[in-house]
């Protein structure tokens, strides 16, 4: 999957350094706010892998299911 949660965290970290230098609030408030949406994003993606490791264990019972059953 696209995307790396740790790399969404440091542009985070990265943004909230920019805020801490910035000149004034307006350009604080807009890094603080692009920190929130790299923090949001990253456990979105977290999120995205579980769902996607969860359903890797149910195909493979789904393929058996659906497999005709031979009779003895």
């Amino acid at each position: 999957m696209p995307g790396d949660p740790k790399e969404c965290r440091q542009h985070a970290m990265n943004c909230l350094q920019l805020a801490e230098t910035a000149s004034n609030a307006e350009a604080r408030r807009t890094f603080v706010d692009l920190a929130n949406h790299w923090t949001r994003f990253a456990l979105e993606l977290e999120g995205a892998q579980r769902f996607l490791d969860a359903i890797d264990g149910v195909e493979p019972e789904l393929e058996q299911e659906a497999r005709p059953r031979r009779s003895a």
